[in-house]
């Protein structure tokens, strides 16, 4: 009696790994499509900044008090960082620390910046926006969160006070009431984030489950390229 051939074998092999596979495939061309092509990535992560009059001099230009200065006056504390910059308000400012919480400096006179108010903070916002090359994707002022917020300020290194402001486009911008760095996110960040977590097959809140995940897919997509070659090459 003939043996058996196993190509009814690795037949049955490759298309049960094909179906198993199809929808991961599909969801990781299609992301990757999108990586590449890269649709509204600049409007999504685009740095905002309240734009401050055409030929304003650097800060260093008007900087009057020395950071030793200030320092020593107690100003700031010694062991955080410090940024000289040109504040929202105008002003050259010496960032950096006091008491473990953010404080702006008058480089020029020596002065502590008061925190913005909501009504600054809502201007600068609005400011930014306008000055933003998506201004349009925004759309209109919605709303101003009643409860003050947190920003991750890239100058400081840690979260600082803020208000948020939501707009009808379905962006939230975030103003730093200590820095006047301004943030902005919402939808279109939010999908694009869940399309890297799709890609990735990070598609549980659970890591040990993404793993496992993962764990089935590199050899499913071993065998069903393996099993693919062998019926080829069967059929010589």
């Amino acid at each position: 009696m003939p043996a058996r051939s196993p190509r009814p074998l690795h037949r049955s092999l490759h298309r049960l790994c094909g179906l198993l596979l199809t929808l991961p495939v599909l969801l990781w061309m299609g992301t990757g499509v999108l990586f590449h092509v890269k649709h509204r990535y600049a409007e999504a992560y685009e740095p905002l900044a309240v734009p401050l009059p055409p030929g304003t001099p650097s800060a260093w230009t008007e900087a009057r008090r020395a950071p030793a200065e200030l320092l020593a006056a107690g100003l700031l504390d010694a062991a955080g960082p410090l940024v000289l910059q040109r504040h929202p308000s105008g002003r050259p400012v010496l960032l950096g620390l006091h008491a473990g919480a953010g404080r702006a400096v008058d480089a020029g006179t020596g002065a502590v910046l008061p925190l913005a108010d909501a009504a600054t903070a809502r201007a600068w916002a609005l400011a930014a926006v306008a000055a933003s090359a998506h201004a349009a994707r925004y759309g209109t002022l919605a709303a101003a969160l009643p409860e003050e917020t947190q920003h991750a300020s890239a100058l400081l290194g840690r979260e600082l006070p803020a208000y948020a402001f939501e707009f009808s486009g379905g962006k939230r911008v975030t103003v730093d009431r200590v820095t006047g760095e301004v943030a902005q996110t919402g939808a279109l960040n939010d999908f694009i984030d869940a399309s890297y977590r799709v890609h990735y097959l990070q598609w549980t809140p659970w890591r040990p489950l993404n793993l496992l995940l993962l764990a089935l897919a590199v050899p499913g997509m071993l065998l069903l390229a393996g099993s693919g070659l062998w019926l080829a090459r069967g059929r010589r």
